[in-house]
């Protein structure tokens, strides 16, 4: 709806296009979600221009969306479909669908069909240094595996550099001239709270009466997230976190549309915080407003560089990176071979976790949740987790749980997380870390009580013997989560 009213009419089809790719190869993790617009006599736009305004969103998505709009017109309507809204000048909601994703898990499942077709994907490998020859062209890569110091020498024929929010630092650290800045990059932040302070059945889209910017409420993980800011930032992206103001700003924001609720920042169990690469334009203007379209530069010396773009539209973004790099080496080397390399099959190719699901609805992944439960007698609540994280992968930890019940307990006892996902994260899913299993695999620094706290030390005696750990890496792995956790929490910290 933000695209819409900055008229970015191309960037909505491409992306509404590509989520209904996301809901057919990855069914599991893009999942329909409804979301309600409240409008109130003060609201601008109006209720009837909002109507429009989806109208034209329902049409860009070809009348395919998971279902079309609806408006509810009154407060006692508005109030049967979310009771937690203020009834206080409200006209009315519209429904409307969109989707939602698991991102750690959608990148995930796209780096093992990559690594499944023969491509050597590495985690903790750090680029030291990039390698010419007497032309100027890059040749090779220097590279530094983080985790065990070594370093080697990777040739190749052109290097693309794909580094979203960190563009500009990569692009200084190896003097690539560029003449000017890619990116303008605008933080955004995410709020946890407990479900029960903010029951929300549908995701709410609103205007934020702090600032007039959009903002959403959002069902998810048994909790509710408040999300997000957009301001400017101009530090290392390395160091975004929230702080207190964002979260000030979320919770006001908030209890503007649910005042019932008082939403405080000691309800937040955890933040995150993370960076839009803009791209940077030359006439400023106000964060909300800068174009979330993507660029490709390609240069004379095999650096191919892409920057902006939203997570949506990722896979155009890939064809047409690669699309670039093979007109380059065309025009550039006369011994590569380009035939039959421009065709993709990532738009019905399915992830993973998506195979035999190739539907356009949940009835694949729901059948695959009702098999553990009748087949393995997993859970409810378990299964329905796992068949909406892991899809047709899903079995495979249904059978350690079966060959080993202790593999079956939770990692919390209010959340639907089982050991066998930490087994599983190390054996299939490319885990290194307790960071990676406790914020990315099965994610309890978003959504724990505890964040993870309570469990990291038993995830990493778990890890240990499996990944080879000594005493000294297992106490660093626990002590770097720990940080992990300290910098959701540095909102809390005075001053």
């Amino acid at each position: 709806l933000r695209y819409l009213e900055h008229g970015e009419i191309g960037l909505v089809f491409e992306s509404v296009s590509e989520r209904r790719v996301q809901t057919t190869v990855a069914p599991h993790l893009v999942r329909p979600l409804p979301f309600l617009v409240p409008i109130f006599k003060d609201t601008k736009p109006g209720l009837e221009v909002m109507n429009l305004g989806l109208w034209i969103y329902d049409s860009l998505a070809l009348f395919r969306a998971p279902r079309m709009h609806k408006t509810f017109r009154g407060a006692r309507a508005a109030t049967a479909v979310e009771p937690c809204l203020r009834t206080d000048g409200l006209r009315g909601v519209i429904e409307y669908y969109d989707c939602a994703t698991d991102d750690a898990r959608l990148v995930l499942e796209n780096i093992l069909d990559a690594q499944a077709l023969g491509a050597d994907c590495r985690s903790y490998t750090e680029v030291c240094g990039l390698e010419r020859d007497g032309g100027g062209r890059v040749v090779a890569v220097q590279v530094r595996d983080v985790l065990t110091g070594a370093v080697e020498r990777v040739a190749c024929r052109a290097v693309v550099v794909a580094a979203g929010a960190w563009t500009d630092e990569v692009v200084r650290r190896f003097e690539i001239p560029m003449g000017r800045e890619l990116l303008r990059r605008t933080k955004g932040v995410h709020a946890v709270i407990p479900h029960e302070r903010l029951p929300l059945a549908r995701a709410i889209t609103m205007i934020s009466p702090v600032d007039g910017r959009v903002f959403f409420a959002i069902p998810w993980r048994e909790r509710t997230v408040l999300g997000t800011t957009d301001t400017d930032f101009t530090g290392a992206a390395d160091a975004v976190y929230a702080d207190a103001a964002d979260v000030d700003y979320l919770c006001a924001s908030a209890n503007g549309y649910f005042p019932n609720a008082q939403v405080r920042p000691s309800d937040v169990i955890a933040t995150w915080a993370g960076l839009r690469p803009l791209i940077r334009a030359d006439d400023g203007g106000a964060e909300s407003d800068v174009s979330r379209e993507h660029e490709i530069f390609v240069r004379d010396d095999g650096l191919v560089i892409i920057a902006g773009g939203k997570l949506t539209t990722y896979r155009r973004m890939a064809i047409q990176g690669v699309r670039a790099v093979i007109k380059w080496l065309r025009d550039h080397d006369a011994e590569f071979d380009a035939a039959g390399r421009e065709r993709s099959s990532t738009k019905h190719r399915p992830l993973p976790g998506g195979v035999g699901l190739e539907r356009a609805d949940l009835e694949g992944v729901a059948a695959i949740g009702r098999a553990l439960i009748t087949d393995h007698h997993v859970d409810g609540e378990v299964a329905t987790h796992l068949c909406g994280v892991y899809g047709a992968r899903a079995p495979a930890l249904a059978a350690l749980i079966a060959a080993d019940p202790r593999m079956g307990q939770r990692l919390n006892a209010d959340l639907p997380y089982v050991w066998a996902e930490v087994e599983f994260a190390i054996t299939d899913d490319r885990a290194r870390t307790v960071d990676d299993v406790l914020s990315r695999r099965a994610p309890l620094l978003l959504v724990g009580r505890d964040q993870g706290l309570d469990v990291c030390e038993a995830v990493a005696d778990h890890m240990a013997p499996r990944l080879g750990w000594s005493a000294e890496e297992r106490a660093r792995q626990i002590a770097s989560y720990q940080q992990t956790v300290a910098d959701s929490r540095r909102f809390r910290a005075p001053g």
